[in-house]
């Protein structure tokens, strides 16, 4: 009966050690921290993978804004894939609600004339300058512009959201002083016309192309101190989704009285 006991003593103490010794093991090759983290300090897995150190505050906002991010891009692309989904299967049904009319919910702009902030260094000998600022969204309130189904603003340009042929047009009022002595325009090189037109951009494509423009020459003022020039260019074009639209004068100064100024474009 001794001798069990002392059996299971010496067991017991065997594991104790073996315990204590694959402790220090894990400890020994635990990695070591920075030096430079303090008490305000924390370590997280970083995007790239291994620990990153730094303040806690810093470092636990831009980890919860990260998983965020990833969380809410995840659910945002399972819903839309129900949505489809679900359109794809009650297509039939849907229509026989809706008619026809559900689908053809095109996209379509006008946006309405804004004054300019002024001319950039960039726009100073530029054949073309581009119109930047107009009236949209909650701007377009109490006017006759709108905004429908997908086509954004940036910048002063219409994006388009989709593929397809779309009309495409303009109207701006366009004015230039004249020397009273003679009613000549005051300006460099009365050789350079007057022109307005609408340009397209793709960001894949990387190159600017216009699409339509009209010119006019410069003409001596009947009142001797300014001219007044209206133009309207329209057109149908085919292009593609993200194809960025812009309205181009000759001339900024031009612009003086842009209330009946508008740009717009509808799918067809």
């Amino acid at each position: 009966m001794e001798t069990k006991l002392k059996l299971a003593v010496v067991a017991v103490l065997i594991s104790v050690v073996l315990c204590l010794g694959t402790v220090l093991g894990l400890v020994w090759t635990m990695p070591d921290l920075p030096t430079t983290v303090r008490n305000d300090g924390i370590c997280l897995p970083s995007e790239f993978g291994p620990l990153k150190c730094g303040s806690t505050a810093d470092l636990l906002h831009e980890y919860l804004e990260r998983k965020i991010t990833k969380k809410y891009d995840e659910i945002k692309t399972e819903d839309e894939q129900r949505q489809q989904e679900y359109l794809n299967k009650n297509r039939v049904r849907l229509m026989s609600i809706y008619d026809k009319a559900f689908w053809e919910m095109k996209p379509a702009a006008k946006l309405t004339g804004k004054e300019q902030p002024g001319i950039r260094k960039c726009d100073i000998g530029a054949d073309m300058v581009p119109v930047r600022e107009w009236r949209h969204g909650r701007e377009l309130y109490d006017t006759s512009g709108f905004e429908r189904y997908g086509i954004r603003y940036r910048n002063g340009r219409l994006v388009v959201p989709v593929d397809g042929t779309y009309f495409i047009y303009s109207y701006v009022d366009l004015f230039e002083s004249c020397n009273p002595p003679n009613g000549e325009p005051n300006v460099n090189d009365t050789t350079k016309p007057i022109k307005h037109g609408i340009s397209k951009f793709n960001i894949l494509d990387g190159e600017e192309m216009e699409l339509v423009s009209n010119v006019q020459p410069h003409t001596v003022s009947s009142n001797r101190y300014f001219n007044s020039y209206s133009s309207y260019v329209s057109s149908l074009v085919d292009l593609k989704a993200g194809d960025e639209l812009s309205v181009k004068v000759s001339n900024l100064t031009y612009l003086r009285y842009t209330r009946e100024n508008y740009f717009g474009v509808n799918l067809i």
